[in-house]
């Protein structure tokens, strides 16, 4: 099944803001279809993958009978309907009056008239609508034609009333509508009883030694916070936070209609107010096999195990407030759903196979307690005339090294790159698949000029990567999960009745051990005889990673059930793992499984000082990033939803990101200070959890206030992150005024 695309221009808020005529302090824009073209994007594709908000736009145009066509062509029948203005650099936080008059007219497109554009068909105006996770990431906010504003609003909020709500999480859940994914029809999914929703299973019988920040106290968008540490003795957490279960019979459903060969187990799905992942388990055999028959939802029904195809958790369904508030039930949501034609999403499935390598970046070698000789022997050659693998050493690069030799100098392996690879080119007619085919009737073709450019290619890759700190070792990158084990043993039924055989079934399900300190990866490519390295992106600081063994018992009920999840990682809530990686869920969430003994080795000083590595008092302390209560806005307030998009769009994650860098370089050297290595050490933890305060305020519309660490000088910049924006800036589009990559390095070797 394709993935469709439709013709949405994007324009640039800035080039309209320049026709933008001010009558009685109020700025208005009327741009005629001169004025429209050149406030196009010059670098956009003004094109986008389709999703559902696109879909319910052209069941209002053609009427619900719409269906998305099977080939790839473009659809083009929303190209005056709805377009993405880019909001770049306009809601930089500054007080200077170019920026704050941008603000002004940014603020006047927000207004119920919102602009009038002209895309060729005739002028019409366009309202402020909705945005996606990663548009509100990138500044983009669609606008949608003022005749369809109320029409679609109310078909993705399924004739809902929402007034006076947390502003902040309705655009971040209406915004699901937005993710780009594979429409999948004709699957029955609307079916009573398939789709069920069960209460969250909230684990906090552990404590821990916690790092967390706490404001001042102040009630607006923008709060000061501090650091504090102490000792919590319950840690609460939500097991399956995002998580859920499809069935091994609906998962072939599914499969079968994403298309031909299709064999994955887990899922990233969204509808109207539903996201997370869906792991394929045969629940239905389990539960039956223990004599339970029936499973309870959310509000108090029952439903036969038979019945039941997708079990989703309470955190996976966005609206059971606003359902409640307006007096619906789960069965009133369904007759929306069938009323407006919506569908389910796939927004990203399992990999067919798993991995045997993964990639990890600058910020978290610089977390590293490791000697030079670890990272490269100084008694090895600066290049190689024979293979890295010929080495009996190992050291941090050498699998880059490898990878670059191979791409370069390994004949067999330059072939095998095409012959073997081609199942990542799954389209048959797509080059690399003919590439592919080629060779394997007749090897000598590697030597022509369109396979010697692709591999010349892939090597310059690998060593732009090593150069920005980008280094390929043994692991893998997997679905972060809770142990789905542990959710089965909670839908058992614990009451008698059941005969000698369920019961003989129930007893070895609930007694079954699983281990506490243990990660469980099936399928996993590289050797699982030691503690591996978890973590995720970003990384900041030493706390936000975590070790743990490979299940190393061959339990035989788990195995039956989970083995064949070969991209998921699951973990044990009792040790807070999801907690310790930066405050993940099991929504989506990648992580990433280091497997390198070098590494394991240079991450295990780091817990040097603490009693037990794999428990929570005795650890290094967890980084907790505070719950935050949402503002309540109104929703129907055009100036409230203004407020919003304007605090999500400054985000400066990827500031934090680097401040904290800098301040780690000195926190983790040991050539520092202990002074030095104790202050930037706390700062560097602070900025770790400012960072996931700045990430949820998509959804809290609250703050931090970080200009205690932004735009000072009191830590110098780090060369390694200036040679990295030269690197980065070399792959984009230069203005013509702009110093090119080559005398932009130059003048950094002359400075360095």
């Amino acid at each position: 099944m394709p993935q469709t695309k439709y013709r949405i221009y994007e324009l640039s808020a800035r080039a309209v803001m320049a026709y933008g005529r001010e009558q009685n302090g109020v700025y208005t824009f009327q741009l005629d279809r001169i004025a429209t073209e050149k406030c196009k994007a010059a670098s956009a594709s003004h094109e986008q993958d389709g999703n559902a908000l696109f879909f319910q736009a052209m069941c209002e145009l053609q009427g619900n009978a719409y269906q998305e066509p099977d080939d790839e062509q473009t659809i083009p029948d929303l190209s005056d309907v709805i377009f993405y203005m880019n909001f770049e650099r306009v809601f930089d936080r500054g007080s200077s009056a170019r920026q704050l008059e941008r603000q002004k007219k940014a603020e006047a497109m927000f207004r119920p008239e919102g602009v009038a554009l002209d895309f060729g068909d005739g002028a019409h105006r366009y309202r402020a609508f909705e945005r996606s996770g990663s548009m509100s990431r990138n500044a983009r906010l669609s606008f949608i034609r003022v005749d369809l504003y109320e029409r679609v609003r109310q078909r993705i909020m399924l004739d809902m009333k929402i007034g006076a709500c947390q502003l902040s999480k309705l655009y971040a859940y209406n915004g699901l509508m937005m993710s780009s994914g594979i429409r999948v029809d004709g699957i029955g999914i609307d079916q009573p009883h398939r789709v069920v929703v069960i209460e969250n299973h909230v684990f906090d019988d552990r404590g821990a030694q916690v790092i967390t920040v706490e404001d001042d106290g102040s009630t607006g968008s923008m709060r000061k916070y501090h650091r504090v540490e102490k000792r919590l003795d319950k840690v609460e957490t939500v097991c399956f936070d995002g998580e859920g279960l499809i069935s091994k019979q609906y998962t072939q459903v599914l499969n079968k209609a994403l298309g031909p060969k299709r064999k994955h187990t887990s899922f990233q799905i969204r509808m109207p107010y539903v996201k997370g992942m869906l792991h394929q388990v045969d629940f239905k055999d389990f539960l039956t096999s223990a004599g339970t028959m029936t499973i309870t939802d959310i509000w108090g029904v029952e439903h036969a195990v038979k019945d039941v195809d997708i079990i989703l958790t309470k955190s996976m369904f966005k609206g059971v407030g606003w359902l409640k508030e307006n007096g619906k039930s789960w069965d009133d949501y369904w007759t929306a759903f069938r009323k407006y034609h919506h569908a389910l999403y796939i927004t990203n499935v399992s990999k067919p196979k798993p991995e045997s390598q993964t990639e990890l970046n600058f910020q978290f070698l610089n977390t590293l307690s490791m000697s030079a000789e670890e990272f490269r022997p100084t008694d090895l050659p600066p290049g190689w005339s024979h293979s890295p693998a010929e080495e009996s050493r190992d050291w941090l690069t050498k699998e880059t090294e490898l990878a670059y030799y191979n791409l370069c100098a390994n004949e067999a392996y330059r072939i095998q790159y095409f012959t073997d690879h081609a199942v990542r080119w799954w389209k048959p007619q797509s080059k690399e698949s003919q590439m592919a085919r080629i060779l394997k009737k007749n090897p000598l073709f590697i030597s022509e000029p369109p396979y010697v450019k692709k591999l010349e290619s892939e090597a310059e890759g690998v060593l732009s990567r090593y150069a920005k700190g980008k280094l390929i070792v043994p692991g893998d990158n997997r679905f972060l999960s809770g142990d789905l084990f542990h959710m089965l043993r909670i839908l058992l039924d614990v009451s008698g009745g059941k005969n000698k055989q369920q019961s003989v079934f129930f007893s070895k399900a609930v007694t079954e051990p699983y281990q506490e300190d243990a990660f469980y990866a099936p399928g996993a490519q590289y050797s699982t005889d030691a503690v591996c390295t978890i973590l995720r992106n970003p990384h900041i600081a030493r706390n936000e990673e975590i070790q743990l063994r490979s299940y190393t018992e061959n339990y035989r009920m788990r195995e039956y059930y989970f083995g064949h999840l070969t991209d998921v990682l699951m973990v044990d809530n009792r040790v807070l793992a999801a907690e310790r990686l930066g405050g993940a869920d099991y929504d989506g969430d990648m992580v990433k499984t280091i497997a390198s003994p070098v590494v394991n080795k240079c991450v295990s000083r780091n817990y040097d000082g603490f009693a037990d590595n794999r428990t929570n008092l005795f650890n290094i302390p967890l980084l907790m990033i505070p719950s935050i209560e949402p503002l309540i806005r109104d929703a129907n307030d055009w100036k409230a939803r203004f407020e919003t998009v304007k605090n999500t769009f400054s985000s400066r994650v990827g500031q934090i990101s680097n401040a904290a860098l800098n301040r780690s370089i000195i926190a983790y050297n040991e050539n520092s200070t202990a002074e030095e290595r104790e202050r930037y050490r706390q700062e560097v933890e602070t900025l770790a959890i400012l960072t996931g305060l700045e990430i949820d305020s998509a959804k809290s519309g609250i703050k931090p206030d970080l200009s205690e660490y932004l735009g000072t000088k009191d830590v110098q910049r780090s060369r390694f992150l200036r040679f990295k924006d030269i690197m980065d800036a070399a792959e984009e589009q230069r203005k013509w005024y702009e110093p090119t990559p080559a005398e932009r390095l130059k003048a950094y070797y002359e400075k360095t």
